[in-house]
């Protein structure tokens, strides 16, 4: 349990004692991909911490279409609605890449942690107001920039949360998680991969030019890195938050 306690950055950040006693309430779960984890409007029964997953923290409109407005990797926590005193949640959240993590039922989580109070309350307050920051710039890109500024800036900011270069993706995936129509996406990922900054086969891709990336992405990247880099006080800023 240990090993998974100190994978998640939140966790890793408490002092150990506060670990120890949060510990004892956390149970390794395995996600799968397109598993929901917490469902807008619903009641929310567990919290997790994320360790090796990553999810996407979508909105769906009542015509049925999908779009990301966040997503979470080793840094994240799921159920932020909880924090606040609200039992239900207000977004959807569900895995885009299989892996570990831990949870809390929610029960545990109000007693132990929102009544509390303490380090680990303080600690996932600075996360939320971090969150809320990259909800904000996802909305500013998704209405400013270009479809091809975004999906660097999508594939950038997973990468960042994935160990290696290469991680499972589906086109039809992506297209839901930025809005746009399946063969726009193929168009854009052919143009990326003609440019040798990715390598996409089998609903597979690979990062093959991270600076390249970089600068074929927005600027909403940067902003979103370094709001990250300061909610973990990392003292220089890195590409990477393994």
């Amino acid at each position: 349990m240990r090993r998974f306690v100190q994978g998640n950055k939140l966790l890793a950040g408490l002092p150990v004692e506060e670990r120890e006693r949060l510990e004892p309430y956390l149970e390794p779960v395995s996600l799968e991909f397109d598993e929901v984890l917490v469902e807008f409007d619903h009641p929310i029964e567990y919290v997790y911490f994320l360790d090796r997953v990553v999810t996407s923290t979508v909105v769906r409109t009542p015509h049925g279409d999908t779009i990301e407005v966040g997503l979470m990797g080793a840094e994240g926590f799921v159920g932020l609605s909880l924090v606040y005193g609200v039992e239900l949640s207000n977004g959807t959240v569900i895995v885009q890449l299989p892996g570990q993590a831990l949870r809390m039922k929610a029960e545990d989580f109000n007693r132990h942690i929102k009544e509390k109070g303490g380090p680990c309350l303080d600690l996932l307050l600075r996360y939320a107001n971090f969150f809320h920051v990259m909800v904000q710039q996802h909305a500013a890109c998704n209405a400013a920039h270009r479809i091809e500024e975004r999906m660097c800036r999508w594939i950038l900011l997973t990468h960042d949360r994935v160990e290696g270069d290469e991680f499972p993706l589906t086109q039809e995936y992506l297209s839901l998680m930025l809005g746009v129509r399946r063969p726009t996406v193929s168009e854009v990922a052919h143009k990326l991969k003609e440019a040798g900054l990715i390598n996409y086969t089998r609903g597979n891709l690979t990062v093959t030019d991270r600076p390249g990336l970089e600068a074929h992405a927005c600027e909403c990247y940067e902003m979103i890195k370094e709001q990250t880099d300061r909610t973990f006080l990392l003292d220089k800023p890195s590409n990477r938050y393994k």
